[in-house]
């Protein structure tokens, strides 16, 4: 008797295998590919297990690791009154050391979801354990004294937390592949982007901010650069979050440079109007929602800025975006019927 894909997660809808048992079938068919016939029915598989990752189940790992994250990267600090930096170090460490035990208990029980979880929430502590360590031997300033500070200032005083994180974060995902793991890792390497101004420029404490854009836009280049660079090539998706990252990173810090350039403030919105429309194309190249979710977020603010500030009470401009609306839609349709034609001609001309 055959079984394929569909049976497979007509099993897990049903509940007779669970959705870590689904994963564990998809990776043991995987390891039988022996010739390319098997490759349709790996990605079908694949494709299946992404689907059934909303389920009951997934959301209940996710949302209790996500309350984790949020107590430990935010709430935690806030009883440093109460323990102390020493008594802050201490309970990190005791915390890391149980997210770490148990998540390994899991990973070795093949619940890797809620293992990988645990394993993130042990690297999502790393900012705060250092940062109480380094308030315990006098290392930061007194105006360092508050954590929450980490989330909203811009001062390399930070830079070993982030360090650590980053380390921490590979460390862990040398050994457990785990994608979810390149979330800290990435949004380390955010807070690097702005916090290593400062000190390459000899611990200067206020960079204009011209010099911490230009900083975010090379690190989310080189992230997006990465993320290319390994996507598809990866059982897991390693690359994911490096997209959502650096596209982040890249769509804030083009705002944050437009928004520098006050005199020329029709130009600004023409631009970022422009830079939103690239990043929808970006997305159809890249086949990433992500840059599609920014891009039209932007073109949308663009469109609003004309509705209720260029164009304000003009009849005719609802009546020339309907029109252009339609235009668009008609070029979606033409485009399904000669999208080989159009594609191979924009080739010819490419590599003429």
């Amino acid at each position: 008797m055959r079984f394929d894909d569909k049976d497979l997660l007509l099993a897990q809808k049903e509940g007779i295998i669970s959705a870590e048992v689904f994963t564990e079938l998809i990776d043991f068919l995987g390891r039988l590919r022996n010739d390319k016939k098997l490759e349709t029915v790996e990605t079908v598989l694949i494709e299946a297990h992404t689907k059934v990752k909303f389920t009951l189940e997934n959301f209940l790992y996710y949302f209790g690791a996500f309350i984790i994250i949020i107590t430990m990267g935010w709430y935690m600090a806030n009883v440093y009154n109460t323990f102390g930096h020493s008594g802050i170090f201490i309970l990190s460490i005791i915390y890391f050391i149980i997210f770490t035990f148990v998540g390994n208990l899991l990973w070795k029980k093949n619940k890797t979801t809620p293992g990988g979880l645990l394993y993130v929430c042990a690297v999502s502590i790393i900012p705060l354990t250092i940062w109480s360590f380094e308030n315990m031997i006098g290392l930061l300033p007194s105006d360092y004294e508050r954590y929450s500070g980490f989330h909203i200032w811009v001062r390399s005083g930070y830079i070993f937390m982030e360090l650590a994180t980053i380390f921490a974060g590979y460390i862990f995902l040398k050994f457990r592949k785990f994608p979810l793991l390149t979330l800290p890792i990435c949004y380390a390497l955010w807070y690097l982007s702005m916090d290593i101004v400062p000190l390459c420029l000899g611990g200067v404490q206020a960079p204009s901010w011209g010099m911490r854009n230009f900083a975010t836009i090379v690190f989310a280049l080189v992230m997006l650069g990465v993320a290319m660079k390994i996507d598809g090539k990866t059982k897991g998706d390693y690359s994911g979050w490096l997209y959502i990252f650096a596209s982040t990173m890249l769509w804030c810090a083009f705002i944050s440079v437009t928004c520098q350039f006050k005199w020329f403030n029709e130009i600004n919105y023409l631009l970022f109007a422009l830079f939103s429309i690239a990043y929808m194309f970006a997305s159809i190249i890249i086949k990433r929602k992500v840059f599609m979710v920014w891009g039209a977020i932007g073109f949308l603010g663009y469109l609003s800025h004309l509705t209720y500030t260029v164009f304000k009470d003009s009849p005719i401009f609802p009546l020339l975006l309907v029109f252009i609306g339609l235009a668009i839609i008609f070029a979606g349709i033409y485009y399904a019927k000669n999208c080989d034609k159009i594609e191979q001609k924009l080739r010819n001309l490419i590599f003429k």
